[in-house]
């Protein structure tokens, strides 16, 4: 693929000509994994994305897109143990999202071992990419994949931390899986980034304002196969229903004592004191999917999954946000990928705890291989009664779906 760039006030202005296959060899310093052919991103003229509360929720094309991951970090929580995995690996995450931040590059949400960032060209994504393997290769500590792409996506504004959707997210989250450690994945293949110059300077790094391990319950509640919804049901009622399914979701959680982490595009994070009220949140939420399919745009099409699991977590503060790390929160993660539509995939270290036990009745018992875990681990495939409709909440979940349509405006640069 070749890209022309012309330099405008320190930023792009991109043209795109048709994918050229290279050569296998590397074209950025740690090398690019080829991939599938690639659909030219749309054009527009680069700007940085508007990320201010008063921009609302609004469509914007040609968004640069890269997501970045440490390799191996199962493996490395259980090498160097769970504290000191999760310093390494932060430290190189912290260095790659402070290159990206000379491209322009806003951190969109922290998953897990990782980030998404966004650009506000496709052209300043892949020059940040090597910019971040350029430094990760010079330092100790996990290697990094990347994944670059770009595409039209939905901005959201109006949470507390600003939040994308759309297909193009879930593409770019592909190609970082394909990644290889050191390593960055495009849709084009091996293609070197044009000129790009930083437009400012690293960001500082944020201080941690504190960091502890403890045992709690964490839980990943997902829509599967949700990402296709944008593109062929139209972005507006896509992003209503995920919004509406975000609303129950997290109703849910908060009604049996669990604290919402985060919402990672069509996925939200939560933790429990207790894997037992972990277990009651799952058998909740799951029976009673009739009320939020009654009221969601699409609702006829979600499926959804749970995984929970229990054990050892890193609560890491800092700038006022709360996150998790560590094996658990890995296998919470993992386990709701291969939970079934209506499911609950719980731990075997979750259904030992007092009290969770009891609420699994007839579920059953079976091994789970999960990626980075040496031995596969016992866990218990449940799938809780329907419960009985509730009008009212079937009503609340109405008018948030109603709101969400709403807040769509258009682009602040009028894009």
């Amino acid at each position: 693929m070749v890209i022309k760039t012309v330099l405008l006030a320190g930023l792009a202005a991109q043209t795109y000509a048709p994918p050229i296959q290279m050569s296998a060899a590397p074209a950025l310093s740690a090398g690019l994994l080829p991939a599938a052919a690639m659909t030219p991103p749309a054009l527009f003229s680069p700007a940085p994305l508007d990320l201010s509360p008063s921009a609302g929720v609004y469509e914007r094309r040609g968004v640069g897109l890269l997501v970045l991951d440490a390799k191996d970090s199962t493996k490395l929580h259980l090498s160097e143990g769970t504290r000191r995995a999760h310093s390494m690996i932060r430290e190189a995450v912290d260095g790659a999202e402070g290159a990206a931040s000379m491209f322009d590059g806003v951190v969109i949400r922290r998953l897990g071992d990782g980030s998404l960032l966004a650009f506000p060209s496709y052209a300043a994504a892949l020059a940040a990419a090597e910019a971040i393997q350029r430094e990760n290769a010079a330092t100790p500590g996990p290697r990094l994949r990347v994944g670059v792409h770009a595409g039209r996506v939905l901005v959201d504004t109006t949470g507390k931390v600003p939040e994308i959707y759309g297909r193009a997210v879930e593409k770019t989250l592909a190609l970082g899986a394909s990644a290889d450690g050191g390593a960055v994945a495009t849709e084009g293949g091996a293609s070197k980034p044009a000129p790009f110059l930083p437009t400012r300077a690293a960001d500082p790094r944020r201080p941690v304002d504190s960091i502890r391990v403890e045992h709690a319950a964490t839980m990943f509640v997902g829509l599967d196969g949700w990402s296709e919804a944008y593109d062929k049901y139209g972005r507006r009622r896509s992003y209503a229903a995920v919004k509406t399914f975000h609303a129950f979701v997290i109703a849910a959680i908060e009604r049996h004592g669990g604290f919402v982490v985060k919402t990672e595009g069509e996925t939200v994070m939560a933790s429990f004191p207790s894997a037992e009220s972990a277990v009651k949140a799952a058998a909740d939420i799951q029976g009673r999917m009739a009320d939020l399919r009654e009221a969601a745009p699409l609702g006829n099409l979600f499926r959804t999954r749970v995984g929970v699991s229990y054990g050892r977590v890193i609560r890491e503060e800092r700038g006022g946000e709360v996150d998790f790390f560590g094996n658990t929160v890995n296998a919470a993660a993992r386990l709701m990928k291969l939970a079934g539509d209506g499911e609950a995939l719980i731990s075997g270290t979750a259904a030992g705890q007092p009290g969770a036990g009891e609420r699994l009745v007839g579920a059953a018992r079976e091994t789970a291989r999960m990626k980075g875990f040496e031995f596969a681990i016992p866990v218990y495939r449940f799938k809780p009664a329907i419960l009985p409709r509730d009008a009212g909440e079937t009503g609340r979940l109405r008018d948030i779906a109603l709101k969400a349509r709403a807040s769509i405006v258009p682009a602040p640069d009028g894009r």
